[in-house]
């Protein structure tokens, strides 16, 4: 089904007074009984109503925040909303409304909490509207419903052709969803996938044309190309933006104003290579290098910036102040990535060897174990899991036992050097179980859990690589009368190990 995007031009923010924007933002972590209760959707709310503000000259008190609120509540915010808008039309404006809503929703309709507002009900609010212009955004599963679109294409390959004539009306719906898919939301990101990658899309990732004013068309083919992207590996599937924009008008809706940021940062030309951008206010955006230099509009404060390709990665820290507009500062690679250009460890190793562990049992002493494990690097960290395996007899004044021990830790290693032999060393957390036979075959088990710092170094042998695994901290576990106790353990191991 192909679909005509007709979008409208306003003039530059600014040309107009702020009571010509309204928005009512609407976000609820809670559904109809029985649903699990989301873990971003009011934050997104949050989020989106802080952009509009910073960047789209939405003045506060004509951008609602509605979080976990009924349906009369919504519709009483849309009622007064209307009310300001008609006594802003009376002054010669020409209103906009933006309507955004998260949570969670079904063929019926969104879902607040036990109450719903139907889709049908949705769009009439939206499109009897008295505003010049109509903005509805939906993040929630099924809410392709609202557009009536089924099985959009990814964005990348979606053209948005512009009608000719000068007058300025029409309505736009858009959502995170095609009919039948979930809205997915991401831990990592702290947020949906959608209503993420829009922020970035504001922020500036999405101005392809380098004119500081980012669209609603650049918007949203910037959120739908990245929301599947993002998507496209998940257990639920890829997530395909819909839209549906009845408009008429030349140009389009700008929503976001860059120079109207705190602060700006300025990426450069870079193809090939993708950057992570981590600052305040939990900013998280992740932007491709392209053919044309990106800009970010920020909050003023300390950033951290990572760039990923082919070649490996390198970081910057970098603090933006109030109305400046920086460019990003020289990159330096990470320790790994330097260790590695002289000879150190691929990304991954895999590795197995031998060598002697301490027991916090009476009598115990030291005994031969075996280990197992695999290193990977996740940026500027190496995490290291270890399984092992030790048993010895024990002599216990007397009381003669066997004991066999099998358990696992991991590690954050962080690389202390840069060179052929490369040493790092970090926090590490275990849990293992320990069975203890007696000479008349009584058998007495407990978990043991274990706490401490690791190190490693390697070095090259070869194809392979050689080294020394060791690590001191306190192992947990009960013990007889005495409860659980916490004691002293340590051990040194010899690899060999793979790269990959």
């Amino acid at each position: 089904m192909r679909l005509r995007l007709l979008l409208l031009l306003l003039a530059p923010l600014g040309a107009q007074a702020e009571a010509a924007r309204f928005a009512v933002v609407v976000g609820s972590n809670t559904g109809a009984p029985g649903r699990p209760r989301l873990w971003f959707a009011e934050r997104d709310a949050e989020r989106f109503r802080s952009t509009l503000v910073e960047l789209g000259d939405f003045a506060p008190d004509h951008a609602l925040l509605l979080k976990g609120v009924s349906a009369q509540q919504v519709r009483a915010a849309m009622g007064a909303t209307e009310a300001e808008m008609a006594a802003a039309r009376r002054e010669g404006e020409h209103p906009l409304l933006v309507f955004y809503f998260s949570g969670h929703a079904a063929s019926g309709g969104i879902e607040l909490g036990a109450d719903r507002i139907s889709f049908d009900e949705l769009r009439s609010m939206v499109t009897t509207s008295s505003a010049d212009t109509k903005i509805a955004i939906v993040d929630a599963c099924e809410a392709g419903l609202l557009t009536q679109v089924k099985g959009a294409s990814a964005a990348p390959a979606l053209d948005f052709p512009l009608p000719l004539d000068e007058s300025v009306r029409g309505t736009a719906f858009v959502a995170s969803t095609a009919v039948g898919e979930a809205a997915q939301e991401s831990a990592a990101i702290g947020g949906s996938f959608f209503t993420h990658h829009l922020e970035v899309a504001l922020r500036g990732a999405a101005d392809t044309d380098g004119d500081g004013l980012v669209t609603l068309g650049e918007a949203f083919r910037y959120t739908a190309a990245q929301t599947l992207a993002g998507t496209v590996t998940t257990s639920a599937g890829p997530q395909h933006a819909t839209y549906e924009f009845k408009m008429s008008g030349r140009g389009d809706v700008v929503l976001s104003d860059l120079r109207r940021a705190d602060a700006r940062l300025r990426l450069p030309r870079d193809p090939g290579a993708s950057y992570v951008v981590h600052g305040p206010q939990n900013i998280l955006a992740e932007v491709a290098g392209g053919e044309k230099p990106v800009v970010l509009a920020l909050p003023a404060g300390r950033y951290r910036v990572e760039r990923r390709s082919e070649e490996g990665r390198a970081t910057a820290s970098l603090t933006l102040e109030h109305g400046t507009f920086s460019p990003l500062p020289p990159l330096a690679p990470t320790r790994y990535e330097l260790a590695r250009a002289k000879g150190g460890p691929k990304p991954g190793l895999l590795f197995a060897g031998t060598g002697l562990s301490t027991f916090g049992l009476p009598g115990f002493g030291v005994a031969a174990d075996l280990r197992l494990g695999v290193r990977k690097e996740l940026g500027p960290i190496g995490l290291r899991v270890r399984l092992d395996y030790l048993g010895k007899g024990i002599d216990d004044q007397g009381i003669r036992s066997n004991l066999t021990y099998m358990g696992g830790a991991v590690a954050a290693l962080y690389p202390l050097n840069s060179s052929r032999l490369l040493v790092e060393a970090g926090p590490e957390v275990g849990y293992g179980y320990a069975w203890q036979t007696l000479a008349d075959r009584r058998s007495f088990g407990a978990g043991v859990f274990y706490g401490g710092l690791a190190a490693m170094a390697t070095a090259p042998l070869g194809p392979l690589r050689v080294g020394l695994d060791a690590g001191v901290g306190a192992q947990a576990f009960p013990l007889d009368y005495r409860g659980t106790v916490v004691r002293p353990t340590a051990s040194l191991s010899l690899l060999v190990l793979w790269g990959f």
